[in-house]
């Protein structure tokens, strides 16, 4: 594993040396360890936990399961409390468009970037995938030129709408404390921003989901149906919050089968 910081030290945009337990954000790189040298599509892994904490059965068996859909995996170690919103968001774009500048010595294929994000970290992912730019030009950090629009988006289980009713109220006391969420030129619930420029999206929920109601991913499906963006959403009904891929849950276990047909059919 290696570990990639995502800015020089010293430039993390909004970072306090004097947090305890938070490093400066960073990717561990998992390419697939019998093609690693081989140009792959990649995946952004984005662990849940309430934005205080990455739980571990949302990381590296993750990255093991994108595996063997062919992805060279990335598990971001975004900031989370007592950090406060836009850190997450920044850290994961700017993952996004470090993989795009460093493509070619990581051996990723940069038109074919994917982020996937569990519980807190689905909202995360449902962020990136509404909220992004073209990168500038202009700018003087190189890996700011590029893009921080995934190539497609897997919010699993996710708080997708964190300020609201159907949000989970300890992911939205950890990151939006004290923050006033107007001041923002975009919405902090992830279908108020889509549009049909929105990639390709697969939505993973469990109808009986006591942390997280069914009805963020429902939302979220709604909305991108009517943006006419290109959507896929699967309700099983066995499996409480937390599944992770889903193996161990009947019925359930069919998500990364049908997750990757779904990314197979988006070029990936």
């Amino acid at each position: 594993m290696e570990k990639l910081y995502l800015w020089e030290q010293g430039q993390t945009p909004l970072f306090n040396p004097d947090i305890q337990g938070q490093d400066e954000p960073s990717l561990s790189a998992y390419p697939v360890p019998w093609a690693a040298e081989e140009a792959r599509p990649a995946v952004v892994v984005l662990p849940g936990g309430a934005y205080v904490e990455k739980v571990a059965h949302e990381k590296l068996p993750i990255a093991r399961t994108m595996h063997e859909m062919g992805f060279h995996a990335f598990i971001l170690d975004y900031r989370v409390a007592p950090y406060r919103w836009p850190s997450p968001l920044l850290d994961c774009q700017r993952a996004i468009r470090y993989l795009r500048c460093h493509a070619a010595e990581l051996h990723v294929r940069p038109d074919k970037i994917a982020v996937i994000g569990f519980s807190a970290g689905g909202h995360l992912c449902g962020m990136s995938g509404t909220v992004w730019d073209e990168g500038d030009p202009n700018a003087q950090d190189p890996v700011e030129r590029y893009s921080c629009r995934p190539d497609a988006c897997v919010p699993c289980y996710a708080v997708l709408d964190l300020p609201g009713a159907l949000g989970h109220a300890g992911s939205k006391e950890n990151m939006l404390s004290g923050v006033d969420a107007g001041k923002f030129p975009y919405s902090l619930c992830a279908w108020e921003n889509v549009g049909p420029d929105t990639p390709p999206c697969f939505l993973f929920h469990t109808a009986k989901d006591n942390l997280v109601p069914v009805e963020n991913s429902l939302r979220m499906a709604e909305a991108m149906a009517k943006a006419g963006a290109t959507v896929e959403l699967t309700v099983f009904p066995h499996g409480g919050h937390g599944v992770s891929m889903g193996l161990t849950t009947p019925l359930a276990n069919a998500f990364p089968s049908l997750l990757q047909a779904f990314l197979k059919d988006q070029g990936f």
